[in-house]
């Protein structure tokens, strides 16, 4: 009795493995990040509603972007998978330059399947060298005159950012973040930027937490809305 109590027992191990086993998911799928920058010249007129369109470069009345770098400490993907949760984590992305064109980061493995209720957070954090996000760039007045500017977000943020519904089969994904920097001045005026404290020998507008923080507050309250997110197969 004691024998087939035993043999018994180690039948019912292996099932119970075996099905643990036949319910894992196959992870035959792989998730990268891309960021990229565009739309850097946009329009600052005396008219809140004709801001930020997008103009040529160098023109009057405009503001331009030249340099833009991003320190991501986390993104966080979570998701529903057949009623499921899912929850993927990257760390530590920082971006040089986020005006080339769909620098990719980091990968994640997923399992195929459809995904519902997609959300990507973006946790902006400094690091002992970087702020959570840096831009350097032009305003040029409606005279012509051309001034520095520079915008430090030297505050963490953490932006959520929503994805559709997609079915994704083997292979590679990537999620592609953009920042559509003409949006950061969208609803601004011209004296938004015009009535500036002005820093150094080259005038340089500095925008930051503790210098022009009535300017810093509207560009930060409108980051989020520059960025946007999807899912492409490659």
């Amino acid at each position: 009795m004691k024998k087939l109590y035993t043999i018994t027992l180690a039948a019912l191990v292996v099932l119970l493995i075996s099905s643990c086993t036949k319910k894992e998911a196959v992870t035959d799928t792989k998730l990268s990040y891309s960021f990229s920058a565009g739309n850097l010249n946009a329009s600052l007129s005396s008219n809140a509603s004709a801001s930020g369109v997008v103009v040529a470069p160098g023109t009057n009345g405009s503001i331009n972007w030249a340099t833009a770098s991003i320190n991501i400490a986390k993104v966080e993907f979570s998701a529903t998978k057949a009623g499921s949760p899912v929850l993927l984590e990257s760390k530590n992305f920082y971006l040089v330059n986020a005006l080339k064109p769909d620098s990719l980061s980091g990968t994640v493995s997923l399992a195929s399947g459809v995904y519902e209720h997609n959300e990507f957070n973006l946790a902006m954090s400094s690091s002992l060298t970087n702020p959570p996000l840096l831009l350097t760039g032009t305003y040029i007045e409606a005279s012509g005159t051309k001034i520095p500017v520079r915008f430090e977000m030297n505050q963490a943020q953490v932006i959520k950012l929503e994805a559709a519904r997609v079915e994704v089969t083997s292979g590679t994904y990537v999620a592609k973040v953009s920042i559509q920097l003409n949006a950061l001045v969208a609803g601004l005026t011209a004296s938004d930027f015009g009535q500036t404290t002005r820093t150094g020998t080259n005038n340089t507008i500095i925008i930051s937490s503790t210098i022009n923080k009535t300017l810093y507050d509207k560009l930060v309250s409108r980051f989020s809305a520059t960025l946007s997110v999807n899912f492409s197969k490659q």
